[in-house]
């Protein structure tokens, strides 16, 4: 067991992650954080079912990779009843398939589980009959411990609250940076039809000179490089793009920190052709070069101009 071996994949490169350990431990909110990341998760899938799922995957995903959601990840605990016994023989099989898991082991306290419990009003897996909780999570905790044995990280989530347990999550997944664990989405947009409704930010742009009044350019977008220097090279456009980007960067830890990893900044023209792609382009060019999972969406560019 090592705590700070690197995320285990098949011989493809394509990583497993499986998320297991003490019901009331974390498991959901480790499947958020991933899910958030961009990866392939599924939860509650008994262990014997684990190397044909991800057989299958792969096949269905052959170009797929790191980064890409090319990550599968998988919860699998106590919930699957009998079915989850046989765990070490999943990671032979699993082995047998040129594939070695990430295992990621979520334990806790059984005074802090107890308290878990209560606080959501749920019972736990294995109380049944009017059997103390106790009980049940000590039941649990040695049906688990051959698999605690091989687990590739151990968390004890006893004193993380849900942002400390993301944090340490992020922290195991390599990402050191928050533009690396935000996915950044850069919406262009004309105003004539509206703001878009899923904006984190919206921010104006007409302010600066249209292409549109230039018989030269106005055919084009700002997907064309001649609109798109003439939109950056007015003497407002420089200084105002480097304030949206150390607006978002200053608001990409904190985000992190409350469990937000997707932002959409949308940026608005009067039609969405000229002036607002040529922005949403550049960001999303200039936090992809910073390691960042960016992109740009350009809602109405495809319109006719009136």
């Amino acid at each position: 067991m090592a705590d700070n071996e690197a995320a285990a994949r098949s011989d493809s490169g394509r990583p497993l992650v499986i998320i297991t350990g003490l019901s009331g431990a974390g498991k959901s909110t480790a499947m958020r954080v991933f899910e958030d990341l961009g990866c392939y998760c599924v939860d509650n899938l008994p262990p014997g079912l684990i190397p044909m799922f991800f057989d299958l995957w792969q096949q269905s995903h052959p170009t797929a990779g790191h980064g890409d959601a090319g990550e599968v990840v998988i919860a699998s605990d106590v919930r699957s009843g009998a079915l989850f016994d046989d765990f070490a023989g999943t990671i032979r099989a699993l082995a047998e398939q040129g594939v070695n898991p990430e295992i990621i082991y979520l334990d806790a306290a059984t005074h802090v589980l107890i308290n878990r419990f209560a606080e959501v009003r749920r019972s736990h897996p294995l109380q049944v009959g009017g059997r103390p909780i106790a009980e049940a999570i000590e039941d649990e905790r040695r049906r688990l411990e051959p698999i605690r044995e091989i687990a590739t990280q151990i968390l004890d989530t006893s004193d993380l609250d849900t942002a400390g347990l993301r944090e340490r999550l992020l922290s195991l997944h390599e990402v050191e940076s928050p533009s690396g664990a935000v996915r950044l989405r850069f919406v262009s947009f004309g105003f004539k039809y509206g703001v878009p409704q899923d904006a984190d930010f919206v921010f104006d742009v007409r302010f600066l000179p249209n292409p549109f009044y230039l018989p030269e350019l106005r055919a084009m977008t700002g997907l064309d490089d001649a609109v798109h220097e003439y939109v950056m090279s007015s003497a407002e456009a420089g200084p105002f793009f480097d304030r949206l980007v150390e607006i978002i960067e200053l608001t990409l830890e904190p985000f992190v920190k409350v469990g937000k990893l997707s932002l959409t900044v949308a940026v608005g023209c009067t039609g969405g052709r000229h002036r607002s792609v040529s922005f949403a382009r550049g960001l999303a060019a200039h936090f992809t070069a910073r390691s960042a999972q960016a992109r740009a969406l350009h809602r109405d560019v495809t319109k006719p101009q009136h």
